[in-house]
Order: C-alpha cells, then structure tokens, then sequence
C-alpha cells in the first residue's frame, strides 16, 4: 500500500531545526527499537507503516498493541523515567522516519508553549486509549473484543477504502494478537460473522462495512449489558 506523507501539528514539532531530527529510512520488517531496550530516541513518520507489539517474558509470543501510520509518532517512554521501551516496533513496511533524541526533544518543549501544547494533548489521547484497552481486555469477552479491534484498526494505517467497504489488511494470527486470543477462536469468530454476511474474507485481508459493522457491535453490547442486569436482578 503506498501511502502520502500527512502533516499533522506533531510533525511541526519534529520538523522544528531545534529539535535536530534525523531522517531515516527503515526496511520492511525492520525491528526499529526492541522491548526493554534503553529508551534514547522518539520517531515521527512521514510514509510507511509501523506496528508496535507487547512480548511476553520468555519471547515465545507477542500481543499486537498499535498500528501506526503517515503523522503520528512513537517511542514516548523516552520522554519518562522510566530508561526502557515498553514495547517493540517494527516496520510493517519500508518506511520513512524521523528519529530525535528525546534530550532534545524536551529541551525544546520545555522552551515553546505551542508544543508543549501539542505534545500533552497528544500524550493524553494516548492514555485515554490505553485505559479503555485495558478496559476492555478486563470486562469484554473475546467477540466483543474482535469487534472493536477490527473498528478501531479501520481507523488505522492498515486500512484501505473500497467504495463504502474497510479493507483491512490483516491476518488472523495479528488480530489474534491485537485481542488476545488464539488465533483458532478469532477464525471462528470471523466464520460466524462471514455467515451473517457481515464481514468477507481474502488473503491477509477482511472486507466489511464498518458502520454496518459497528451497528452490529453496539447489538451485541447491549445484550451483553440486558444479560448482566437479568443476572444481577
């Protein structure tokens, strides 16, 4: 998938001469950073796809967390105390990046109002999302879960349009990963869904309209939520 480079405020940012950004080019498949490795640098991107992934401790199996794609950026856990990555990045693509040493990146922040701004509003839209992650690994069962990854990653830059269909270009075994469950259940899942004509399947790809989609996701909620209540009562 080709994509265009998008500017976004973020990118003023890392555009800035003093943040002194390096452009990079990365291959495909690329690991860009590693989970647990000293965290030095942040990363804009200007084209490719990249996808960040939680490893398990004995490396045997990852959970896809974000995919992300032309004006958004990574690697924030250079900015914290913390001294390591939280997660491990790979390009999905051959892409096109800055890389900043995060220093310097908060030594100008901490210098232009206009983006500390931009960097706080930008940090918490991305805690906000990973509560509600956490959320609902915790409350949702694994259908409710496929549902809102498949929606969520329809927004992402591993989507593609088709008239009025998502093209989602996933497999599988990555969505599997996104929602935390074999890739078995997910196939099933996605059997039953294909039968009610809901979504269709190819080759590394699911075809579905989301708003159609997302009709049947709040359905399936609501039920879920009279079924709690019957219980409680």
């Amino acid at each position: 998938m080709s994509q265009q480079e998008v500017r976004s405020p973020m990118g003023e940012v890392f555009a800035h001469p003093a943040v002194g950004a390096e452009g990079i080019e990365v291959a495909r498949g690329a690991t860009i950073y590693t989970q647990g490795s000293t965290a030095e640098h942040v990363y804009y991107i200007h084209r490719g796809q990249v996808r960040l992934y939680q490893v398990a401790p004995d490396g045997q199996e990852a959970r896809l967390v974000e995919i992300l794609g032309p004006g958004q950026w990574f690697g924030c856990a250079s900015l914290s105390a913390n001294g390591t990555y939280v997660a491990q990045s790979v390009a999905a693509t051959e892409a096109t990046l800055s890389k900043v040493a995060a220093v310097r990146f908060l030594e100008h922040v901490s210098t232009n109002p206009e983006a500390a701004q931009q960097l706080i509003r930008n940090l918490a839209s991305t805690v906000h999302s990973a509560r509600n992650e956490a959320a609902r690994l915790v409350f949702q069962d694994c259908n409710a879960r496929l549902l809102d990854a498949m929606l969520r990653f329809s927004d992402s830059a591993a989507a593609t349009t088709d008239g009025e269909n998502t093209v989602l270009h996933l497999t599988h075994e990555q969505l599997a990963q996104a929602v935390g469950a074999a890739r078995e259940t997910i196939s099933l899942a996605l059997t039953e869904m294909r039968h009610k004509n809901l979504v269709r399947t190819g080759r590394n790809r699911l075809i579905f309209n989301r708003e159609a989609l997302r009709s049947f996701a709040n359905a399936v909620q609501a039920q879920q939520q009279t079924q709690a209540a019957a219980v409680t009562n």
